[in-house]
């Protein structure tokens, strides 16, 4: 008992440290192209690559406006010229949301001018791009419609510790009294009661 006690608590600990040393996705960058509404509806087994403009340095994930019920397994290639800079794919079943991040190699330098191709897999239904339409002049005067969809490069952000500062500030918040000293008093008050009933567990077992 003694030592399950102990390794629970260690676990416990060192998921805690695990957890607030990973840091969230950002979005560093992407093609500025407002996802103002659906540009086009488009079958699985399509693709297609668009101008991406810059990606930043560091990007480890791309996300692309799309939606489906079911999403397919998404596959996107980052690309400068012919070569490819870096890959990666979605499995399916992504679900409804808004749009989809696929994560990819991390990109090890800046590339500007690049082109995403985006490949999606079997689908029972259309997929819903969104981005805008816009309008291209020709040198010769002429005009035609082409399509964008949006586009965010994320990559990692800050850990979690940099942030516990703000967030207990922000917690602190809308009480009655108000401050971050509050939430050093919880922390400090569930780490009393987690040695409380360690101890207590401990007594029993003599």
């Amino acid at each position: 008992m003694r030592l399950a006690l102990a390794a629970g608590l260690a676990l416990l600990v060192l998921a805690l440290v695990l957890v607030l040393s990973s840091s969230a996705l950002t979005v560093a960058g992407g093609n500025f192209v407002p996802a103002s509404g659906p540009i086009g509806f488009v079958k699985g087994g399509n693709s297609g690559c668009q101008i991406a403009g810059t990606v930043p340095q560091g990007t480890s994930a791309v996300r692309i406006a799309a939606s489906i019920n079911v999403g397919p397994k998404v596959t996107l290639q980052l690309l400068e010229g012919a070569q490819v800079i870096s890959s990666g794919e979605r499995d399916a079943g992504w679900g409804i949301d808004e749009s989809v991040t696929i994560p990819i190699k991390p990109v090890t330098r800046t590339i500007p001018d690049a082109r995403v191709c985006v490949a999606f897999g079997p689908a029972l239904e259309l997929l819903e791009l969104k981005g805008e339409k816009v309008t291209i002049t020709a040198a010769n005067g002429g005009r035609s419609q082409a399509s964008r969809f949006r586009i965010e490069y994320l990559r990692p952000g800050r850990s979690w510790w940099s942030l516990a500062s703000s967030v207990a500030r922000r917690m602190g918040l809308g009480h009655a009294p108000a401050g971050t000293w509050t939430m050093l008093i919880l922390i400090a008050l569930m780490i009393a009661v987690a040695a409380l009933t360690s101890r207590l567990v401990l007594r029993e077992l003599r």
